[in-house]
């Protein structure tokens, strides 16, 4: 038979956070691997899928569409791997944290820093391999269909959109990581696991 948690005593009650970033890690987790399974499932059939929703485009078009999937093919998988790790840590430490484990606060450590390093690294990965392969295939795309002066302005527009989001959302996604860090440090949640951990 399993050992079973120490029972807590009323002068020792269970700091709230422990099971609210448990239920929220478990969450997370879940959608980072379904997330991460859809990806390695698009990144598979991709040719596939292009070749049903391709259907009628003209084929200088289709051409630039396949050529920038393939050269940002690599970009994807080493995402999709470091999405998949960071998911597994977060998972382990979430399903530590529901059991009340000792070493809950190390794993969720662990999942943080993880993700922070895993956005940090994706942040340059995206700006020295996507964006000169997107830049490029937008130059092709639009010098064909947009007068020039047009396609000039519409071609800065969308580079400035996408240095700000390949900035913003790496930045979002780090509060949770930074929360978990702050929150579950405290020294009553430490000193609770300690005492009542298993």
């Amino acid at each position: 038979m399993p050992p079973q948690p120490p029972s807590l005593s009323p002068g020792n009650p269970e700091p709230g956070r422990i099971r609210v970033f448990g239920i929220i890690h478990l969450v997370f987790g879940g959608l980072g691997v379904i997330s991460a399974l859809g990806g390695i499932l698009w990144l598979v059939f991709q040719e596939e899928i292009m070749g049903v929703t391709n259907t009628g485009e003209p084929p200088e078009l289709v051409a630039v569409q396949e050529k920038l999937h393939r050269d940002v093919a690599s970009h994807s998988w080493i995402s999709i791997v470091f999405s998949l790790i960071v998911s597994i840590l977060i998972l382990r430490a979430g399903i530590a944290l529901m059991k009340r484990r000792r070493s809950s606060v190390r794993l969720s450590n662990t999942y943080a820093l993880a993700s922070l390093v895993a956005k940090v690294v994706g942040v340059f990965l995206f700006f020295v391999m996507v964006v000169p392969v997107v830049s490029g295939a937008l130059e092709t795309m639009l010098g064909e269909s947009i007068p020039d002066p047009d396609a000039q302005a519409v071609l800065s527009g969308i580079k400035i959109l996408m240095v700000v989001a390949g900035v913003l959302f790496p930045l979002m996604g780090a509060i949770y990581p930074l929360c978990t860090i702050l929150m579950l440090n405290k020294a009553q949640v430490r000193e609770f696991l300690e005492k009542n951990g298993t």
